[in-house]
């Protein structure tokens, strides 16, 4: 015998040749050997379709989104959502108040003036320490002095620093000026304290006496003033670029000028002043003196350009008329 055979093979009894209907009972139980199958099933199914490699782990890895990303991308696209929502609200309104797409340009004259301004608007005393030689007194404080006059009180208060035994006398007239008025300074927004000391040329302005800032240079002194000072007395605030480059340059000929060490380089800056003068009354070209005109007026009468013989006949009859102007004698 090569196997198992049946001897005998039995007939059915019953054949069922339509499906049965089962009875509706309150609970029915599921199909056991039914759920057995289906979990072997899938478990076959699991099998097969599981990476049998590290390299097919790996690359499965990578192609699942990090929960992190997704976050990440859903955040911006609620900004960008939120973005756009914002230009509508704006492209709305600006329909509603019937505005152009672009904003109507503001003139920076207008706010580079209420900054300069507010010396005068919000009534504050500012308290401003000038370190000065007396080689080169600083004329320009006299020159402001009568220049600003009510408009910007300016109250001048002078000391003398160990480094300086003696003022000389050509001072006098200098002192009695800029200190002719006691009452001055009490009513006065601006307080400046002159203090007499071997600086040189390279007068100076005390910014921050904790961090030891200085400005050096009394045209750059002159700079700060002015826009401290009333408004229409900042070159700065001129709506002609071309006119503040010219005072700048201006100013800076003067600086280079009270630094001169040989007469050759003197003439040639006291020349250039004179091409810059002209025919005009005034350095700056208008109607009346400017931060320009004070520099050189100062500069002059510092390095004491007598018999004026570098001197156009122009610009000797402005240093007169300046002189005369500021009430201080040549």
């Amino acid at each position: 015998m090569n196997g198992p055979n049946t001897m005998y093979r039995m007939r059915p009894i019953i054949k069922l040749t339509e499906e049965l209907e089962l009875p509706k009972c309150m609970y029915r139980m599921k199909n056991i050997q039914q759920a057995y199958l289906n979990n072997r099933l899938e478990h076959q199914l699991s099998n097969e379709t599981r990476p049998t490699s590290i390299s097919e782990q790996v690359k499965k890895f990578l192609k699942c989104p990090l929960p992190e990303m997704t976050a990440l991308e859903n955040r911006q696209e609620a900004i960008l959502a939120q973005l756009a929502d914002l230009k509508n609200q704006i492209t709305a309104l600006r329909g509603q108040l019937k505005q152009s797409a672009a904003p109507p340009a503001v003139k920076e004259t207008n706010i580079s003036r209420s900054r300069t301004c507010n010396i005068l608007q919000n009534g504050v005393i500012h308290d401003i320490v000038i370190n000065a030689s007396p080689k080169y007194p600083p004329y320009s404080l006299v020159a402001l002095r009568r220049l600003w006059g009510d408009s910007l009180k300016l109250g001048v208060r002078c000391h003398i620093h160990s480094s300086v035994l003696q003022l000389p006398t050509n001072l006098e007239n200098f002192l009695s000026v800029i200190s002719d008025d006691c009452d001055q300074e009490r009513s006065s927004l601006l307080n400046i304290t002159l203090v007499w000391k071997d600086v040189g040329p390279d007068t100076e302005l005390v910014v921050s006496p904790m961090k030891h800032i200085t400005i050096k240079g009394e045209v750059n002194i002159l700079r700060y003033l002015s826009r401290l000072g009333p408004p229409r007395y900042n070159y700065e605030l001129s709506n002609d670029p071309a006119v503040s480059s010219r005072l700048d340059s201006l100013l800076d000929t003067c600086y280079s000028l009270a630094r001169c060490r040989t007469v050759k380089e003197r003439q040639s800056l006291i020349h250039s002043l004179n091409c810059c003068l002209g025919k005009s009354q005034f350095m700056a070209g208008g109607d009346g003196i400017s931060i320009a005109d004070i520099a050189v007026w100062s500069v002059f009468r510092q390095i004491k350009v007598e018999p004026l013989q570098d001197l156009s006949g122009a610009m000797k009859n402005w240093l007169q008329h300046c002189s005369q102007s500021l009430k201080l004698d040549s």
